[in-house]
């Protein structure tokens, strides 16, 4: 007798009733358990699993801020903090014109968090990538286009279909000469308070020191590894508040919201001292650290149907990368520091 979960299993994704389980269903148990299979050791995540590097890093809010901005995180003066930047694609492929992304995890957070797992656990986590909008509205959307690959194995079918995510797809694929000159966007957006907001990451201050040759499959970590040996990186944390609520939808992700509209708010500073990324023990801490973006405070809770499937296969990658690695599926209580002596 087959339990119910193989039933569902063997029945196939259902976009139309259960967007979120199906997408579960193909992240975790088809493409991550097809790797499994293959031999994937260590097991790595669904998704942007091609690391350039971990940095520690500083979360400094901006001093004097008017009270209107000085909500959840942002009331607090800074923050410790690690950086993961990696692309969505798998390692030994190629770095070029592949999407960059960068996650943030901020230590010594205060507060209840939303994700149930980690409630009382003092991090927050911040979700962003090199493009302003999501290539699909709602997780509906997103479990069809997945189904067209991962089940149905015929993206061009799904893509002729659906022009404005071909559209952005395209645009997606674009040269990146470093994580460290490059801006992101969370693309989704989410509470501030009472209001809603979408975030970004602008660099400041490059770091010393010429980018490293581009005809390398891995010179974006290469390009990072030199830089960060040189001198220090900054990014600016921004905000950009929902002005226009009929021209900037919360659950319609492939809309951009118009920064001239509504322009960015800088907020913090994120500042990436001098290091080495490739000491001993940082790769490999920063891979079995986990981001999700509900593992933050009520303040900032994250809107939309993109964001609730995330907050379901984010957790539930986590867990089984986690299990099958031998980690503990906890969160850190400190941070791990650098140049640390025995």
């Amino acid at each position: 007798m087959k339990s119910k979960n193989e039933k569902a299993a063997a029945s196939g994704p259902d976009c139309s009733t259960d967007p979120i389980g199906s997408l579960k269903q193909m992240f975790i148990n088809t493409t991550m358990g097809t790797r499994v299979k293959a031999g994937q050791c260590p097991v790595r995540r669904a998704v942007f699993l091609k690391p350039h590097g971990v940095v520690k890093a500083e979360f400094i809010v901006l001093p004097g801020l008017p009270a209107k901005y000085r909500v959840g995180i942002f009331a607090h003066e800074k923050f410790e903090a690690w950086m993961r930047f990696s692309s969505d694609t798998v390692p030994g492929n190629p770095d070029m014109k592949t999407t960059v992304g960068v996650g943030i995890k901020l230590f010594g957070v205060p507060g209840k968090k939303l994700l149930s797992q980690d409630e009382d656990a003092t991090t927050a986590d911040f979700l962003l990538q090199n493009m302003n909008v999501f290539f699909v509205d709602t997780a509906k959307d997103m479990c069809e286009f997945t189904k067209a690959g991962v089940v149905d194995h015929d993206y061009d079918k799904y893509l002729k279909a659906h022009p404005v995510t071909k559209k952005i797809l395209d645009e997606m694929q674009k040269v990146v000469p470093s994580c460290l000159t490059t801006p992101y966007w969370s693309g989704l957006p989410y509470s501030f308070g009472k209001e809603y907001v979408k975030y970004k990451l602008v660099p400041v201050a490059p770091p010393f020191g010429a980018p490293a040759q581009q005809n390398g499959p891995d010179y974006l970590a290469a390009d990072m590894q030199a830089r960060l040996s040189m001198g220090e990186a900054q990014f600016q944390f921004m905000v950009q508040f929902r002005t226009h609520p009929d021209k900037m939808p919360l659950d319609k992700a492939t809309v951009a919201w118009d920064e001239q509209l509504s322009p960015p708010v800088p907020l913090a500073t994120i500042v990436i001292r001098q290091q080495d990324i490739n000491a001993q023990g940082q790769a490999s801490y920063g891979e079995n650290l986990s981001f999700n973006p509900w593992r933050t405070l009520q303040e900032h809770m994250p809107q939309g149907s993109i964001s609730e499937a995330r907050k379901v296969v984010y957790q539930a990658g986590a867990d089984y990368r986690r299990y099958l690695n031998g980690e503990p599926a906890v969160e850190p209580d400190a941070p791990r520091q650098l140049n640390q002596q025995p």
